[in-house]
């Protein structure tokens, strides 16, 4: 029984001097100069990997609790990060700075950056906080990563150069816009995203350029698709509130000469299966509400009503001359192959100065009144309404066509 004992110490004793000893190897592999040197280039082929640029490392040193990497690229882009690191827990406090002027290499977002911040946690959870120059301007931002997946992001907008934005985007602009705010968003490596946005700009100067024609760099459907094209499952929760003094700057994405200035509020709520955009605008000093269904991403349901928009402000956002004064009121609503709309105009006034310059048509400044309806199949469009003003009055018969009612309305107005 007594050699037993002896034997199981001795076996116990070789077990605690085996571990120690491999401890003591791992140490001296990773925690010592010799091992920091050891482990340089594995690290550099990391970076290597994790980058998709070759890297090189200027200085690497890890003990049992610090870490300091320095690296750059073939560019002079590079990057510092020091701090604490624990062995026993693996948690990482630390500080970065990286300063990514040049465009490529270490710079994958094409576009120059400079930022520094904190990092602090583990793998399971990390979070970095910092602020970075952008565009000319700030940005503060703070992200949560669980598993090195971004989860939360939080970013505060100050001063941003929009003319630089929009170079960086590939399209023409000629503008001095500032753009500011703050984007909060939640759930992104669930893809079950509820979050609020709200963005101002100010714009002290403004010059149209060219519309893009083939306007390709947004695909509303490649933010919820894979690369073969297939709709993966996500749910979203997403508010905005933005206030626009210069709906010009907005003219390459609407692919229209816009003017005057609007702020809206939307939210857009739902799934894969059934998306829904609630949206309200002063446009045209109107009160304005939209609804947009998509089902399976695809526009399903087109929801309009606009009250008290002023003629004058309504023309000009599309940067044409305004051949009348008055309020208009349009309600519209289509599944897509079914439309219909009515649309009113009241305490309407000519000016027949503009009809003559822009629609070679004479006529005396009339008031009117006039309200159009409209039903529209993918075949026909039937047309109901009347017109009346101070010299003339008409009433458009349900059968008219398009140009039949235009025809019918333009004598109206001798």
């Amino acid at each position: 029984m007594k050699s037993a004992f002896i034997r199981i110490g001795r076996y116990g004793l070789k077990i605690i001097l085996s571990a120690l000893s491999l401890v003591g190897v791992l140490y001296l592999l990773a925690f010592t100069p010799f091992g920091n040197t050891l482990l340089k280039p594995l690290v550099e082929k990391k970076l290597h990997s994790m980058f998709q640029t070759p890297v090189n490392i200027d200085t690497f040193i890890l003990t049992h609790d610090t870490l300091h990497l320095h690296f750059h690229d073939t560019l002079t882009n590079n990057m510092d990060i020091q701090g604490k690191f624990s062995l026993i827990t693996l948690n990482l406090h630390s500080f970065y700075q990286a300063n990514l002027s040049k465009l490529g290499g270490l710079n994958a977002l094409d576009f120059p950056l400079k930022t520094s911040g904190a990092l602090n946690g583990s793998y399971g959870m990390m979070m970095a906080q910092g602020s970075a120059t952008i565009f000319d301007g700030s940005l503060q931002y703070r992200a949560k990563f669980n598993h090195f997946d971004l989860s939360d992001l939080h970013l505060s907008l100050s001063s941003l150069n929009y003319q630089s934005l929009m170079q960086w985007l590939d399209y023409p602009h000629n503008s001095s816009t500032m753009l500011a705010g703050e984007i909060d968003l939640h759930g992104l490596d669930r893809r079950d995203v509820e979050g609020t946005a709200t963005l101002q700009t100010r714009t002290q100067t403004f010059f149209p350029s060219p519309i893009v024609d083939d306007n390709t760099s947004f695909d509303f459907l490649s933010l919820f698709t894979d690369d073969h094209g297939m709709i993966q499952p996500f749910r979203l929760n997403l508010s905005l509130n933005a206030s626009v003094d210069e709906l010009g700057i907005l003219e390459q994405f609407a692919m229209l000469p816009l003017r005057g200035n609007a702020d809206l509020k939307a939210i857009l709520q739902g799934d894969q299966d059934r998306l829904v955009l609630d949206a309200r605008t002063n446009l045209a000093k109107s009160s304005t509400y939209a609804r947009v269904h998509w089902k399976r991403l695809r526009p399903s349901y087109v929801y309009l009503n606009m009250d008290h928009a002023d003629a004058n402000a309504l023309f000009h956002i599309f940067s044409l001359p305004s051949p009348i004064e008055g309020n208009i009121h349009l309600n519209a609503e289509s599944d897509i192959t079914n439309t219909t709309a009515k649309l009113s105009i009241t305490h309407g006034i000519t000016h027949p100065d503009i009809f003559k310059q822009e629609y070679a048509l004479t006529q005396p400044l009339i008031h009117f009144t006039t309200l159009i309806s409209l039903e529209a199949t993918p075949k026909v469009i039937h047309y109901r309404g009347n017109f009346s003003s101070d010299l003339a009055r008409l009433n458009i018969d349900d059968t008219t066509t398009h140009e039949s009612m235009l025809r019918d309305l333009l004598k109206a107005i001798p």
